[in-house]
């Protein structure tokens, strides 16, 4: 799914946990195997509704809600 700022977003195993993206960004994975290296993966910040909190999390454990 393809995450943008401002986008409101929900957290696939927690579903009443939704909240606007503040920042996408990628970080470097450290594990490799012997073909080379893998890609960077995404990663999400965002603030919840149902709490205040800031979560970052991975942008394969949100997805998108269109309203």
């Amino acid at each position: 799914m393809n995450v943008r700022e401002g986008d409101t977003v929900q957290v696939i195993h927690h579903m009443s946990n939704k909240g606007k993206v503040l920042k996408v960004y990628y970080v470097p994975v450290t594990a490799g195997n012997s073909a080379g290296s893998f890609s960077k993966m995404r990663r999400v910040i965002f603030e919840s509704v149902l709490d205040g909190k800031t979560y970052d999390m991975k942008a394969q454990d949100v997805r998108v809600i269109r309203e």
